[in-house]
């Protein structure tokens, strides 16, 4: 699995409304994502991608939005319903997203065309 090209889709569909998430391995790098942008330490693997999700959750309640990169990446986490088991290799894609995000914005700027 090439771990960069699902960060990447994940910043490029930030840029877009009403996107949601294609799969498992962007989910996992999603929850990464949102750990580090709310100063959470790596999340804890689960067996589910539905603990995980409910896990993350739990961890922001109450926390202050970081940036409005951070709230697209929560409603497009949010909107992926699929039943999934956690891998090792999906873990490790998820601590992968965590220790490559920097700041609250996407590291992939799109090229701004006239």
């Amino acid at each position: 699995m090439v771990f960069f090209i699902n960060k990447q889709a994940i910043e490029i569909k930030s840029q877009f409304q009403g996107v949601t998430l294609s799969s498992v391995n962007e989910c996992c790098c999603a929850i990464g994502i949102l750990a580090k942008m709310y100063g959470l330490p790596i999340p804890t693997k689960f067996d589910t991608l539905e603990e995980m999700k409910e896990d993350i959750h739990r961890q922001m309640d109450g926390k202050p939005v970081p940036s409005e990169y951070a709230s697209k990446i929560v409603n497009m986490l949010d909107g992926y319903i699929k039943s999934e088991t956690i891998t090792n290799e999906l873990y490790d894609l998820l601590q992968y997203a965590y220790n490559e995000q920097r700041g609250f914005e996407p590291a992939y700027k799109a090229p701004a065309y006239r």
